[in-house]
């Protein structure tokens, strides 16, 4: 399995409750915090983006080494497909979770975790993104928001 240099996400950010959240594959993370980071995003509401990520800025939630003072991260759950070793780490491919609206197939997504993880193939996987090195692009051009 070759390591991608960005997973690219698609995504959507939407309004419940009155609060912001970010969908993505079905899945919802609260990201008011990033809104007022990132005031340009409350103009894509309700419009596809695409969240980017590097392997090495997804952590097995479980095993996330403690985030940096002001940082935020989202929780993505999903399935892992295939585990190989790579040094210290481990490079893990899986599938997100296939939650309610999500577009078929479930996208597929590649993290360098600590070696530490215990993530197996078919078992479930939670990925903490810290936000500090999420990129976000508009869906229609490609264009960076940020």
């Amino acid at each position: 399995m070759a390591e991608p240099t960005i997973n690219l996400i698609p995504a959507m950010i939407i309004e419940r409750l009155g609060c912001p959240v970010l969908a993505v594959c079905g899945q919802q993370v609260p990201v008011s915090a990033l809104l007022r980071q990132h005031p340009l995003l409350r103009r894509y509401l309700g419009r596809p983006i695409v969240v980017g990520v590097r392997p090495e800025h997804l952590q097995d939630a479980v095993v996330r080494q403690p985030a940096a003072a002001g940082s935020a991260a989202l929780v993505l759950h999903g399935v892992v497909r295939l585990v190989r070793p790579a040094g210290p780490d481990r490079i893990v491919q899986l599938e997100l979770a296939d939650g309610e609206g999500c577009a078929l197939p479930a996208p597929t997504v590649v993290a360098r975790v600590s070696g530490c993880s215990s993530a197996g193939t078919g078992e479930p996987i939670m990925l903490a993104v810290d936000t500090r090195h999420m990129l976000v692009f508009d869906a229609q051009n490609g264009r960076s928001l940020w």
